[in-house]
Parts: structure tokens; sequence; C-alpha cells
């Protein structure tokens, strides 16, 4: 386990790089939007997301935010991803939550050996990486200089834009079949290691072609992998100590952030966006709506209150969201250990921003009345986008929710997936 030495990013005119101030990248995802409006319904025809699409968001620099300097990205905070997402998101749900799912596994991929970094970021160009988190009897089994996988995977967001995967992979005993660990596994599909399967057909988030990944008796070396535990480094909360993630190739703050404290922000972002474009549409459809008896919608209480209440939602979701992300910055920035509480607060508020968004949904759905039936209106999109995406295991208040409660009752429980 690597200890945080002090932050050293390497410069633009070490790295070649020029890289643009987070104000600029922001208003690139804003330009976007249009773009990405006017393809949705395309991109929900085709179950993914239209190439032109990801093109532009490449040539925008989008993808370069979390991604390591010294191979060729950007190195920003992760509030700036937070904040593309979101205006990605205003434009196309399913393209936003393809962009923030693909983008930060540039993070995950910068705790790996500077030997896959390099495959990825220098022997290829413009790489962007989906994965598979749900083996569907997917595994590994240890073998002389790395792994023998096999199996299936689902919810490969952004499959078929993407040439790299990145596998979650139970680590088995071939004899037992008894789980020894859990690995990370870099794939690349220009090498034919594995192979797309269609099989996001969805009610919601349509575009995202979250389909599977098959694996069929494939030797990767171990340079290519890299242990979850060690993506998970946990701060000492006597010492207070924080310590650099994986191999510790990286130094900047958000490679002293373990995993778990982050990836639940990966979420919210994009449906945010998308709750914000339907209410707006919402307003526009009711300053000037009457109903069967005549009356101006807009000029009643019960629809001003609605849309009060809906909006505040919406606002209080992302406001949660970056004091949170702003907040984890400050403890690993100083290198100093969060305490429990606020850690497992951290995933708590990710599990209620997404309720809060689903029901701002519910209620302008309810207000809408027979016109948010139809599948081409914006609200009744953003409405099944965010119940799709809230089902999401890293916005499920049963899990996220519990972790919090034995934080704040000092309950150790290690049977705890997210313990903290």
């Amino acid at each position: 386990m690597a200890t945080r030495e002090p932050s050293r990013e390497a410069s633009a005119a070490e790295t070649g790089v020029d890289i643009p101030s987070a104000a600029e990248l922001i208003e690139r995802a804003r330009a976007l939007a249009p773009l990405l409006a006017q393809n949705v319904e395309r991109c929900e025809a085709e179950r993914r997301v239209p190439d032109e699409n990801i093109d532009r968001i490449k040539q925008a620099g989008l993808y370069k935010v979390l991604q390591p300097r010294t191979f060729g990205g950007y190195e920003l905070d992760f509030g700036v991803y937070v904040e593309l997402a979101y205006e990605l998101g205003k434009g196309c749900t399913s393209t936003a939550w393809v962009y923030e799912n693909n983008c930060m596994h540039s993070l995950l991929v910068g705790y790996m050996s500077e030997q896959v970094q390099h495959e990825l970021w220098v022997d290829r160009r413009d790489t962007i990486i989906s994965t598979g988190w749900a083996p569907r009897e997917g595994h590994a089994v240890k073998t002389d200089g790395g792994y023998m996988c096999d199996g299936q995977w689902g919810a490969a967001s952004g499959a078929f834009n993407c040439w790299a995967d990145l596998l979650n992979m139970p680590v088995i005993d071939p004899k037992t079949g008894a789980l020894i660990e859990m690995r990370f596994f870099l794939l690349f599909r220009d090498l034919n290691e594995y192979e797309i399967i269609d099989t996001w057909h969805s009610s919601g988030l349509q575009g995202t072609g979250s389909n599977d990944i098959r694996v069929s008796n494939l030797f990767v070396p171990d340079y290519r992998t890299i242990l979850w535990n060690a993506c998970n480094n946990q701060p000492d909360a006597e010492t207070g100590e924080v310590f650099l993630q994986g191999c510790g190739v990286h130094h900047s703050t958000w490679y002293s952030v373990p995993c778990n404290d982050w990836m639940h922000w990966t979420i919210i972002p994009a449906l945010a966006g998308g709750a914000q474009t339907a209410f707006d549409a919402t307003v526009a459809r009711l300053q000037n709506r009457t109903n069967l008896f005549g009356q101006k919608l807009g000029e009643t209480q019960s629809v001003q209150l609605r849309m009060a209440d809906a909006q505040t939602k919406i606002d209080w979701a992302m406001l949660s969201l970056r004091h949170d992300v702003a907040e984890c910055q400050h403890y690993y920035e100083a290198g100093r250990c969060p305490p429990r509480a606020a850690r497992a607060r951290w995933r708590s508020h990710s599990a209620s921003q997404a309720q809060l968004l689903n029901e701002a949904m519910a209620s302008l759905r309810y207000r809408d009345g027979f016109n948010g039936a139809f599948s081409h209106q914006p609200l009744q999109r953003a409405h099944r986008d965010i119940t799709t995406g809230t089902a999401h295991i890293g916005t499920d208040f049963d899990v996220m929710g519990g972790t919090y409660g034995r934080a704040m009752l000092g309950i150790d429980d290690p049977t705890d997936p997210l313990k903290v």
C-alpha cells in the first residue's frame, strides 16, 4: 500500500497537453446539448449512442477530464466530471449516462500498471472503456503469468462505442469454486478478447446499449489486472493517514480516494441533467395550456406548488452532490482521513438524490395528464430514464442507508461490502 506523497501533477509543458479550464470544458459540454437532443430519438431507436455523439464529445476533449496527464489527459478534479455529465444529460440522458460510466473508467485504469496505461492511451488513441460489473457465471482462475477468464457480464454501458472493457471478475478456486478475490481485468476489443451480446431491451435509458460482454477461455496477463481491494485502500482512522490507490503511479488528490468513496457519484449527474430538461419542457407547456374546463393551468396554485416542489428537488439533488464531492476533495487534498460518518453519509446522500429526482419526475408526470403517456415527450423519457437509472446499486437506499445508519450507531459490520 503506497502512502500519499505531496501532490505533483504533470504540467502541460512536461506532457505536451494543452489543458483547458474547467469553465471552458463545461461550456463545451453545454454547447453539445442541442446536438444530443436532436439525436435522442435515434439514440433510443438504435439502442446505442450514435457515433456522432461520441465523436463530438471526444473532439471536445471531455473524455480526458479524469485521464492521467502523464498519458495525455487533463487529470482534473472529479467535480468537473460531475458538471460535464450534468450538462450532457440536459441533451440526452442515455448519452450522458454512457459518458459518465465510460469516462470514470479512466480513473480506475489510472490505478493499474504503467504498462497497461501505455497500451491503452499511447499505443491506442482516443480509446474509451466500457465495463461489465455484473458477472453472469463469469470467473477467472489463476495460472502462470496471469489468469484464464470465462463467462458473461451484464450492464456494459456504451459497449458498442468502446474498444476496451474493464471487467469486474471473481477469481475462484478451480477445485471448489470458492471465491478467492475480486479483480478488475482490462480487455481489448481490437484483439478480439471479448464479444458484445445484444441484450439491452429496456424501458428506460434505452440508448445506453448496456449490453452483455462474453469472454471465452481467455488468458489475461497479470499486468492487465488489479485487485479490487487495491482500488479501495482505506484511510487509517487512527493516524488520519490516507493512501494512494492501486499502483501509485499518479499523485493527484483523486488517486488517494478509495473507489467506494466516489463510485456512487457516477450516476446522478446524467439523471439530474435529464430531469432539468424535462422540467423546463413542462414549464413551457403549462404556461399556456388549458384544461377541458378552460382553466389556464399555470395560473392555478396546485400547478405552481407542484412546479416549485419539483424544481427544488432537482436543485437539492445537485447541490447535495456538489457539496459532498467538494467535502471529499477537501479531506483528501489535505491528506486527512474523512470521518467514518461523513464517508457513509456521502453514499446515503447519493441514494436520496436519486429518490428526489424520481419524486420530481413522478409529480410532473401526474400533472402532465394524458400528454405524459407519449414516449416522445421529454418528461416521459426522463421519467423512464431516471426510474431505470436509480435502480443502480449505487443509489439503492436500502444498501447505502444501511451503511450510514450503522456508522452513526457505531456498529461495525464486517459483512458490509461498503464498510467504511
